[in-house]
């Protein structure tokens, strides 16, 4: 517990740390960032939640260069494939959209049904044709710490894009809290699914039934991902006034409570898990 403490206190202290640099500089404005500051900006968060959640799994832990594969192939592969995905197979249609009720049927549709499936599906996939048919796959709480593991990638494809595409819009202790809340949050939308992928490959039912609770879990986490993305962007831009600290807000509040469910998850494997140490 005291080192998963100190890297909290390490995430903290990155955002405290770019905020002091705003201020002894007196950095006021918005500008242009380096492809290096925003991979900085974007990686050390994902670093940092990585170690966390690598420190969960504690009666067996999982290969370290196993888990940090698939936290890279989320950046490189469940990252530009959602992308991909999105570019090709369904219209662009942005959340952020004037003149549009920002809860219309069709727009929170396409926040679940589209794009959070998207992004959902392609982290699945990551996970399940590569560490899930392996032998180190081998108790449910796995599934909890490959997919997060793969979420925490994809959040640095997702957070490095966004600074990149924000041009000279970027203020950057902002950025550096967005880039902490968003990679806490696609990791718990991802271990949340993984929590099921992991209970479903242990149980004994039949395989449709097991692939009836995978998709389950995949909608669920489509329903968390669509749905963080339509109200974080309504509290963001609420009106003719933008209130980016306000949004961000609440996109910590929601990560923070996916993250605390799929704690107590993981909790409940991990007391049933076949590798604990009697007390």
């Amino acid at each position: 517990m005291s080192s998963k403490f100190v890297l909290i206190i390490g995430l903290v202290g990155f955002v405290g740390l770019i905020w002091l640099v705003e201020l002894v500089f007196g950095i006021r404005h918005a500008f242009h960032l380096p492809a290096f500051v925003a991979i900085a900006l974007a990686g050390v968060p994902m670093v940092l939640w990585l170690a966390f959640f690598y420190l969960m799994d504690r009666h067996e832990p999982e290969p370290l260069q196993l888990v940090a594969g698939v936290c890279l192939l989320g950046a490189l592969v469940a990252g530009p494939l959602s992308g991909f995905v999105l570019s090709t197979a369904a219209p662009p249609q942005a959340l952020e959209m004037h003149g549009i009720d920002p809860f219309s049927l069709d727009r929170l549709l396409y926040a679940v049904l589209v794009a959070g499936l998207a992004q959902e599906m392609c982290k699945y996939a990551v996970v399940r044709y590569t560490i899930y048919v392996s032998r180190e796959f081998d108790e449910p709480m796995d599934g909890i710490v490959y997919m997060m593991a793969c979420g925490s990638g994809f959040a640095l494809w997702v957070n490095y894009h966004r600074l990149s595409d924000q041009g000279h819009q970027v203020y950057l202790s902002y950025a550096a809290a967005q880039a902490a809340v968003t990679t806490l949050a696609h990791a718990s939308f991802a271990g949340a699914l993984g929590y099921i992928m992991g209970r479903a490959k242990f149980s004994q039912r039949r395989a449709p039934i097991r692939g009836l609770f995978v998709m389950l879990g995949l909608l669920g986490a489509a329903g968390l991902n669509g749905g963080f993305a339509v109200v974080e962007n309504w509290l963001v831009s609420g009106g003719m006034a933008q209130h980016p600290w306000r949004g961000l807000g609440y996109a910590a509040l929601f990560a923070a409570a996916v993250f605390a469910l799929t704690w107590f998850a993981a909790q409940r494997l991990l007391a049933a898990s076949p590798f604990r140490r009697p007390t």
